[in-house]
């Protein structure tokens, strides 16, 4: 009689799912004039900071990196963790001084190895580009204002995270970014017919369709107001006459998208002014966030004409941080070559 046997097998799956940690860092080079003169492979260094478990810095050589690239500035992002070594991207970008946007200059499309161990000097634990940009075109640009330079550095470091799964583990790796204001914006999008819209803001003579919950749920103001014992608790149209329609209209679109958006037809001192007014309208409705972006913006773009005004307008909505900064920019005269 033939013997049969028995095989018993054992399934077991693991998982390494790959992801990304992101550090964003300003490093704010104040008296770029006097950096200028540094000789080639000499650089001014950021502050420590962190990303992914490590720490960075950003490292800027106004001269060049080397004699090769003397009409250049050199950048570079600089691994800081003692025997740290990590594979990242990185993206380096500018400030314009006019707006506070950035925009990228030279970004790493894919990882690179930081290796704080390698011993060649040149290269140790530093990576970035020799030719970040010609000297000449930065100093005729809007990134350089009133002897002021803005470098972001962005740093995503990669992640590996192994653990055993069971059939019933449920991977994390491929859950979206959070939507909620995303679907939230999408409310506000048909102007002529909001769904479920429940309150009308009559803005000289613009009608703004919203809902009061959400309104409600942004600002302690329009809670108080729309929800408590004020007049305007059980109106449908509300009236508002001493704001700009183009300024509510970007109050509101703040309330639902928790993003600021602004024309971008405007001119640079429109600009200003309108971040001016909704600065003054998000102190209003306690939208601390808002007016906080606003100060930042402001505090990018200060000169000699317009900073009277902004300490004025930072005391009279209790902005301390924009207040300090138009002090320290009054006081060190970084403008001396606007006429007054």
């Amino acid at each position: 009689m033939a013997s049969s046997r028995l095989v018993s097998e054992s399934i077991t799956r693991s998982t390494c799912a790959t992801q990304t940690v992101r550090g964003t860092h300003q490093f704010e080079i104040v008296g770029y004039s006097l950096k200028k003169g540094l000789a080639v492979g000499e650089f001014v260094r950021s502050a420590a900071f962190a990303a992914g478990g490590y720490r960075w810095s950003v490292r800027f050589y106004p001269g060049g990196f080397g004699p090769a690239h003397q009409e250049f500035v050199s950048v570079f992002v600089k691994m800081m963790s003692n025997k740290g070594k990590a594979a990242a991207r990185f993206d380096l970008r500018l400030i314009d001084r006019a707006t506070g946007l950035s925009q990228s200059v030279y970004r790493a499309a894919q990882p690179m190895v930081f290796d704080y161990s390698v011993k060649h000097k040149k290269c140790k634990g530093k990576r970035g580009t020799r030719a970040f940009m010609r000297r000449s075109d930065l100093e005729s640009s809007a990134f350089v204002r009133d002897d002021r330079l803005i470098i972001e550095c962005v740093v995503e470091v990669v992640v590996n995270d192994s653990e055993t799964a069971s059939p019933a583990t449920v991977s994390l790796a491929g859950v979206p970014a959070p939507d909620l204001s995303k679907h939230l914006g999408k409310l506000l999008e048909r102007e002529d017919d909001v769904v479920g819209a429940d309150v009308t803001f009559d803005v000289q003579g613009q009608s703004f369709p919203a809902h009061r919950i959400v309104l409600a749920m942004r600002s302690p103001v329009f809670m108080a107001s729309l929800y408590g014992p004020m007049k305007e608790k059980g109106a449908s149209r509300i009236a508002i006459d001493d704001m700009q329609p183009l300024v509510f209209s970007a109050l509101l679109h703040f309330v639902y998208n928790d993003t600021l958006a602004l024309p971008d037809d405007l001119g640079e001192d429109d600009y200003k002014e309108m971040v001016r007014q909704l600065l003054e309208a998000a102190d209003r409705y306690a939208m601390d966030r808002l007016k906080m972006i606003c100060e930042l913006i402001l505090s990018r773009s200060l000169d000699g004409k317009t900073v009277a005004a902004t300490l004025a307008l930072a005391d009279q909505h209790y902005c301390d941080a924009l207040r300090d900064v138009c002090v320290q920019f009054m006081t060190l005269g970084l403008d001396q070559n606007d006429e007054v």
